[in-house]
């Protein structure tokens, strides 16, 4: 059996975890922006028996992501019917700011130049109004090879009841351009709603030739081996999905994590959980609840709605830089100083971060990050926040803890968007947190949050790797299916799902049981969305609907008609399951102390490894570990269990 690697590429470190029953092996190193596939095979080889040995890597990439971010997507066209090239570009009346006189716009990746139009056309249930005609797809073929594009996605209206014109366009565009990627709309996603299908599409074609080149160069330095990609609602993509649909991995890097999350929760008894991931460019959170997924997704302004993890991110990591804007106020964020130039104490720029202000408040210092495999200079750190507090008039010390205040009140921002924006309250969700800095920022968070408790896991830093690791196969399916909610229509509704469920259980040819699950998305007649229900439960569509309606948005429209939208199905396999880790025995670890740079009294720091089992530490004080520090807060109690560092607020 090859062995299992995770490796997750973030924008400050890239983590690897080579897993086995017996335990985890962990490696972390910084990342390589300019060519992240660099520090990817760097860190195979660091956990990597030998050069020969047989291995299956497991990777969370943002490739893609950071392309659609950064506007550095691939030269797409886009092929559409005639009079509906500017569809994608109008969009749906949403203003995000609402109250801005000169709203921006999301930039597309295709721009009217490279938007075509074919003279065909389909009714609602594909009915055929213009037929696609050979001469047509001649014209347009000419019209491509003249744009020279890298990348072509094909969206026509109601192309998910058939999409036959679709596919016919795409033959002859691989035939006539050889070596340019193709997407279908309905191929990608056949659900309706004319802007997102074709966002989506758009999207997945501009990224395609990135990650196809990224993967294989992988593949080339892997040699003997698998490359697997996580999809972003979780499970391994097949190779072909991955080459063909790459946008299904979109955010498989926080998909990690929030795997991870997931199986600790279980482990623990949360009926759900707060998935809290605090790198050093940003920060992922997530309520973990079985089973739930979004199709809701958004990057950089533009509708990606394939079935996700429902992650929101802030930008604020331990990189984040801290300056004061023009009206004197101290500002955090979102600019990173990542992994290069990186955190003043890096010694390679002079600008102060959060990473900075832990290091003067002593919550770090030069042994603290990988084990002192990562040198750093905590006066450095103590020099770039002097200048700012200078400008701010403020002490050292009170200038390094309101960075870290500016930075928990983004981070509880976040949490709310997750909770309390969705009827939950917070009072009744445990916060896990990881992350390199997630457990200096958790205990914080949970006391502004009134959270009953925080578990920082094992390895909290390579978290996501981890869960990386423990994905299973998967497969998914969508279906288009608008119809009137009614007794006939859940009838339907049942059979449909379980010919799909019976489709997505055969791509996995599994020789083991298969957990096969299925989702109708309902939404009240005149809405854009949709909430997405099991099928596999109890009770009329029609009242589940109404109750999670009601706690999802505080509301329910009870006189307006229900309708169906479409029909999600998803079959996985079972991962390997998360290591349990046992405290050690012996006499309780004694605490060293440490001055902080930037003044103040000295603080009690302990060896994470050096906690034995029924060991109580009371804060305040700082445990560190390998790849990551859990700050405690006076009076918060931390004990290590079989599933992580259980802290509990006074």
């Amino acid at each position: 059996m090859p062995a299992r690697i995770g490796i997750d590429t973030g924008g400050t470190f890239t983590d690897v975890v080579r897993w086995s029953p017996r335990g985890l092996q962990v490696h972390k190193l910084p990342s390589t922006p300019a060519d992240p596939a660099q520090a990817v095979l760097q860190g195979l080889a660091a956990v990597r028996r030998t050069a020969a040995e047989e291995v299956l890597v497991v990777h969370g990439t943002t490739v893609g992501l950071n392309a659609v971010l950064t506007g550095q997507t691939c030269r797409t066209a886009f092929v559409t019917n005639h009079g509906f090239e500017d569809l994608i570009e109008i969009g749906r009346q949403e203003r995000s700011e609402l109250y801005a006189l000169e709203p921006s716009r999301p930039e597309l990746p295709v721009p009217r130049a490279l938007r075509l139009g074919v003279d065909c056309r389909r009714g609602p249930g594909g009915v055929l109004l213009r037929p696609l005609t050979a001469a047509a797809i001649a014209r347009t073929v000419r019209q491509l090879r003249r744009l020279r594009p890298q990348a072509v996605a094909i969206g026509l209206l109601h192309s998910p009841a058939d999409p036959r014109d679709e596919r016919r366009l795409a033959g002859a565009v691989r035939a006539a351009l050889p070596g340019v990627v193709v997407t279908c709309s309905a191929d990608l996603l056949p659900a309706y709603g004319e802007f997102e299908r074709f966002s989506a599409a758009i999207l997945n074609a501009a990224i395609a030739p990135l990650v196809s080149a990224y993967a294989a160069r992988l593949v080339a330095g892997i040699g003997n081996g698998r490359l697997r990609l996580l999809r972003s609602s979780l499970g391994l993509l097949t190779e072909t999905e991955a080459r063909d649909f790459p946008a299904r991995a979109m955010f498989s890097g926080p998909a990690g994590g929030v795997l991870a999350t997931a199986a600790v929760a279980k482990a623990c008894g949360f009926a759900t959980a707060a998935a809290l991931d605090m790198g050093g460019t940003s920060t992922d959170v997530c309520l973990v609840q079985k089973g739930e997924r979004t199709d809701q997704g958004r990057i950089n302004g533009l509708p990606l709605p394939l079935p996700s993890v429902a992650v929101h991110t802030v930008g604020c990591g331990g990189g984040s830089i801290a300056f004061c804007d023009r009206g004197g106020a101290l500002r955090v964020g979102p600019h990173s100083a990542g992994a290069d130039p990186g955190p003043a104490c890096y010694g390679r720029s002079d600008q102060p971060t959060v990473t900075d202000a832990h290091m003067v408040l002593g919550h770090l210092d030069a042994h603290t990050l990988l084990g002192g495999a990562l040198p750093v200079d905590a006066e450095a750190s103590v020099r770039a926040l002097e200048r700012l507090a200078r400008k701010l008039g403020l002490s050292l010390r009170r200038t390094a803890a309101g960075i870290l205040e500016v930075a928990d009140i983004q981070m509880t921002r976040a949490l709310m968007v997750i909770t309390v924006e969705r009827a939950v309250d917070p009072a009744h969700v445990p916060l896990v947190a990881y992350g390199g800095a997630g457990g200096l920022h958790a205990a914080a968070l949970a006391t502004r949050l009134g959270m009953p408790s925080v578990l920082v896991p094992v390895h909290p830093g390579a978290f996501s790797a981890i869960g990386l690791c423990l994905a299973g196969e998967s497969a998914e399916r969508v279906q288009a299916m608008p119809a009137a909610l009614s007794p006939a229509t859940e009838r339907r509704l049942a059979a449909a799902a379980r010919r799909l469920r019976n489709q997505v259980a055969r791509e996995l040819d599994a020789k083991v049981r298969t957990r096969c699950d299925s989702w109708a998305v309902l939404r009240y007649q005149g809405q854009g969305g949709g909430l997405p229900l099991r099928l596999q439960q109890s009770g009329h569509l029609r009242d589940r609907f109404v109750r999670a309606h009601r706690e999802r948005f505080g509301f329910a429209a009870m006189d307006t008609p229900i309708e169906v939208t479409g029909l999600l199905a998803r079959a996985e396999l079972p991962g390997p399951a998360l290591p349990r880790f046992t405290p050690a025995a012996g006499k309780a670890a004694a605490p060293r102390h440490r001055r902080p740079p930037g003044g103040g009294p000295a603080i009690p720091i302990y060896r994470r490894e050096e906690l034995v089992a029924g060991q109580a530490v009371r804060g305040p004080c700082i445990i560190e570990e390998l790849t990551a520090a859990t700050r405690l807060l006076p009076g918060w109690l931390a004990q290590e269990t079989g599933s992580g560092l259980r802290l509990v607020p006074p």
